[in-house]
């Protein structure tokens, strides 16, 4: 989708349902007449009622008691959805890729790898964080990118509010390089990886016994042994899936979910058997290296069939940043669909599935009571390219539908007198 269309859809949608953010944000909302997606065993609410209170969810349902005071938004018979969540991108740690003074995904430091913590090095200033946000995406689990090691570090979980507390979980999992990438960091073979992994893994559960507090990259490997984080594996090919299954049988608490998984199609079966999950890319369908030969837009529908947790994230092979891309997860989402993902299921892949991988279900990824008040009021299915949220409430709060540019066409669109200097003969 170009940059203009996109931009288009959302003023658009926002001319057609005119929501502006509030300064004097109710303790009360009510969201009524809307179809209401709620992720939950309560499916589908046709003429649901969403209601909000302090920041969280209160009640969901039909034939609902408004409060008394309460703000009605009148959802007008579209969807009302769990905020996205972006379960992959570099949002809020890079701003401009080819300056590299705005580039804070990479540690680069031989001396740790694991133990290299991303979100101290968040911007929630960023430009591109309310861009995401117009798009829906309300959470977004943040990367390292690996340097010099095949462990790239440990990445966290940010909301898209822009506050200056947007961290909503500063460990979230750690991320690793196997596969093509992990060979050449390993020193070019695929074999030279795995000793790397064992050698790192024996060291890490050996340092247990005497534990070093300046030992972080232990630590965080530890923490990858004991269950207490994902450990989130770039991996391709079917035969560097099948290794990394094998190795994960050594370790019986290891939460392994793959990334990439161009051909996890091939091997479906034992993923789910394996207990893994996936984060793919819907669109992937060329062989742009040798491991991604079996690359198809169907390997979504493929892994879920098999019983698969999967979420859906654009996956750029061609940019080791992934911030401005964050924002087309629905659309991704939606080209899954169109492959054979059942509807459901695809929108589960950006919400309730990346939520549950990274262990923050039972506060997001769907409308439930008790939940974090991520709410979407979309004014189409948010699967179709053409849709748009027209509000977008964060733990409760009404985002404005502005980005830096809705703001630059706020300011040229009407260039009568005076013009701006840049326009003067």
């Amino acid at each position: 989708m170009s940059g203009m269309r996109f931009f288009l859809t959302i003023f658009c949608a926002a001319l057609l349902f005119p929501v502006s953010a509030r300064a004097d944000q109710p303790d009360v909302l009510a969201i009524t007449g809307g179809r209401v997606i709620t992720g939950s065993a309560a499916g589908v609410i046709e003429g649901g009622t969403v209601i909000v209170r302090k920041g969280r969810i209160e009640a969901v349902g039909r034939d609902i008691a408004i409060p008394a005071g309460a703000r009605i938004v009148d959802a007008k018979g579209g969807f009302v959805t769990a905020g996205l969540i972006s379960p992959w991108s570099q949002l809020g740690l890079v701003e401009v890729e080819t300056v590299g003074e705005t580039l804070d995904m990479t540690a680069g430091n031989p001396s740790f790898s694991a133990g290299f913590e991303v979100a101290p090095g968040v911007n929630p200033a960023s430009t591109i964080i309310p861009t995401a946000r117009l798009a829906g995406v309300t959470r977004a689990v943040i990367f390292p990118v690996a340097g010099t090691s095949i462990f790239a570090g440990t990445a966290a979980i940010i909301g898209t509010d822009g506050a200056d507390d947007s961290v909503f979980d500063a460990r979230s999992a750690i991320f690793i390089e196997l596969g093509a990438r992990g060979a050449e960091l390993s020193g070019g073979a695929r074999g030279a990886t795995w000793v790397a992994l064992r050698r790192l893994f024996r060291a890490a559960l050996a340092g247990e016994k005497k534990p070093d507090p300046d030992d972080i990259d232990g630590a965080a490997i530890r923490a990858l042994v004991a269950g207490d984080l994902p450990m989130v594996a770039h991996v391709e090919r079917a035969a560097d899936i099948r290794q990394l299954i094998a190795f994960a049988r050594a370790y019986p608490k290891l939460r392994v979910i793959l990334f990439g998984a161009s051909e996890g199609w091939m091997v479906a079966s034992e993923i789910a058997a394996a207990g893994m999950a996936a984060i793919v890319d819907s669109y992937a369908n060329l062989p742009f290296a040798f491991e991604t030969m079996g690359a198809t837009q169907q390997n979504a529908r493929r892994l879920a069939d098999a019983g698969v947790t999967i979420a859906i994230a654009p996956l750029n092979r061609f940019s080791a940043a992934q911030p401005h891309d964050a924002r087309l997860v629905a659309q991704y989402a939606g080209n899954a669909v169109a492959n054979g993902l059942n509807w459901a299921q695809a929108f589960d892949a950006v919400t309730i599935n990346p939520a549950r991988m990274f262990g923050i279900d039972r506060s997001l990824g769907s409308l439930e009571p008790g939940k974090i008040a991520d709410v979407l009021v979309w004014n189409a299915d948010p699967l179709e390219i053409g849709s748009a949220p027209v509000m977008v409430l964060i733990a409760g709060r009404e985002m404005p539908l502005k980005s830096r540019q809705t703001e630059l066409f706020e300011r040229y669109r009407n260039l009568g007198n005076p013009k701006p200097f840049q326009f003067r003969n």
